[in-house]
């Protein structure tokens, strides 16, 4: 019998830029902090079915209807990771 570790490279697909595999994209929410600075409120997966989670960097964790919804909720502008 064969022992399956999900570490298989020949399995992973190949992922464009932003793209972290089958269809889920990470993003960052940022936030202006003084004029030209900017810091990274939450850290965020965009999922297939084009709900997003993120991760606050100060605060807990949150579930939204898309990346941009959460971005407008929480005041902050879109970054997609490449």
């Amino acid at each position: 019998m064969e022992h399956s570790t999900g570490s298989d490279p020949s399995i992973v697909p190949h992922s464009p830029a932003g793209d972290v595999g089958f269809g889920v994209r990470a993003f960052a929410l940022v936030q202006e902090i003084d004029e030209g600075a900017t810091e990274v409120i939450a850290y965020g997966l965009q999922l297939p079915c084009g709900t997003a989670a993120t991760v606050g960097v100060v605060q807990g964790y949150g579930r939204w209807r898309s990346a941009d919804s959460a971005a407008r909720r929480l005041g902050s502008d879109l970054v997609w990771l490449t």
